[in-house]
């Protein structure tokens, strides 16, 4: 994390402190006119996300809806660039005048420990709403010291892709939701032809969730449970970072660096049998793959059947005016009826499980992947990110160092040796800070 960014939390805390002690404890009940205010005054939320253009479609649908049931409340629907939204949501809670509900993803444990934003638990309590409607991973992603520090919106998972046309030229079975990394490899090795540019694998990377699939479902993990020790450098860690390394050095079953070829898309041009990737390759596959026939299933299981999980929440800051009408918001775009319109892109998985469930979200008619249903599979092996006030920082280290295995052929031991100096400094940073 970057110096100014600790800056404004600080600053930030300050204000909030300086709010509490001149305001009583309006900073902590809501001041708007939605709680305690003037009686039939309407409400104003402000609502900050980032996305595109169809994240604003998505939105603006939710909102239409919205204001059937809370005309009461005007919601501003502010559209933040990706590039200097945090910066942007720091510095307004730094000047104590933050947005009513900010849209967050892994970045939200620094915010949640540093007590910039509403417990939400006191509301789903009040309001009788079971976070066990939820996917588990989705809800334990947004908790921080078991507290619910905001709702997930949306979410999605690791999924193997894979192209029907190339096992059917082995005569392979399709992967199924039983697979294990074996039965993978063995149809890896399979479909491998170097020499024509086809492998069983596309390429494996140092993000997180890539790599992170094969140590998590091998027994291992980047840190400890308690997220304040390095343990990527554990026996079953290094044993998966061992078979990524090997699958592109040793068996050549996902391409190396020189073997790609330029300009050319190795799935959906249908060189590679198999990818390991998150669900846009659904819609992506569906649009750009005409000459052969795909399918998608769980990825493989190991000692742990585990899926890593990606995904955005809404959260209030604690210093918001608005709160009850921004719980009113949040529950809305969380709730049943912003699930719905999420669930009929047919992209990313509704985190309320009676939603991903029905046919509002599984029923794709004939398009392809005919097992879509898949996707409800992994969600239920999905793990969250071990987020930390140091997670950018812990990524940045991990991508030079995996890198270097992956890329370069460095030993596992020396690299992952030389990795481990520098998260250990980061995590003593990070304990420093939540203090």
């Amino acid at each position: 994390m970057k110096k100014s960014w600790r800056m404004l939390l600080a600053m930030l805390l300050v204000t909030a402190m300086m709010m509490t002690a001149g305001c009583g404890g309006s900073a902590d009940t809501g001041g708007g006119a939605d709680s305690g205010g003037e009686a039939g005054k309407a409400a104003e939320v402000s609502f900050s996300y980032w996305g595109g253009d169809f994240d604003k479609a998505r939105m603006e649908k939710i909102y239409e809806e919205f204001k059937k049931v809370h005309p009461e409340i005007k919601v501003n629907l502010i559209q933040i660039p990706s590039d200097g939204y945090e910066q942007k949501q720091l510095a307004t809670m730094a000047a104590g005048n933050p947005y009513d509900v900010v849209q967050l993803a892994e970045s939200f444990y620094s915010y949640a420990s540093k007590g910039t934003l509403e417990d939400l638990t006191p509301y789903l309590e009040r309001d009788g709403i079971d976070t066990s409607a939820y996917y588990d991973a989705a809800i334990r992603a947004y908790s921080y010291q078991d507290k619910v520090m905001a709702m997930p919106m949306r979410m999605g998972t690791m999924i193997l892709l894979y192209n029907k046309k190339l096992f059917d030229q082995h005569g392979l079975e399709y992967p199924s939701d039983e697979w294990t990394w074996d039965d993978f490899y063995a149809a890896a090795k399979t479909i491998t032809d170097p020499k024509n540019s086809i492998f069983g694998l596309g390429g494996v990377g140092s993000w997180w969730a890539s790599y992170q699939t094969w140590v998590y479902s091998y027994g291992g993990s980047l840190l400890s449970e308690d997220r304040t020790q390095f343990t990527l450098d554990s026996p079953e860690a290094k044993k998966a970072i061992q078979t990524i390394q090997d699958m592109i050095w040793k068996d050549n079953i996902a391409p190396q660096a020189s073997q790609l070829l330029q300009g050319v898309d190795m799935w959906t041009s249908g060189k590679v049998g198999m990818i390991i990737d998150g669900p846009w390759h659904i819609l992506s596959s569906q649009a750009n793959i005409k000459d052969f026939d795909w399918d998608i299933a769980p990825v493989p299981k190991g000692a742990k059947e585990a899926s890593p999980l990606f995904s955005n929440a809404f959260a209030i800051p604690k210093l918001s005016k608005n709160k009850e009408a921004a719980w009113e918001v949040v529950k809305f775009w969380t709730g049943e009826t912003g699930q719905k319109i999420l669930a009929a892109e047919h992209g990313e998985i509704p985190p309320l499980k009676s939603v991903a469930e029905s046919d509002a979200y599984l029923n794709i008619g004939d398009n392809p992947p005919a097992n879509f249903k898949s996707q409800l599979t992994s969600a239920q092996r999905a793990f969250a990110p071990q987020a930390t006030v140091k997670w950018d920082e812990i990524n940045r280290a991990a991508d030079t160092y995996l890198g270097q295995i992956f890329n370069e052929q460095r030993s596992v031991d020396d690299a992952l040796a030389e990795m481990k100096i520098e998260v250990d400094r980061l995590l003593e940073e990070a304990k420093q800070l939540e203090q």
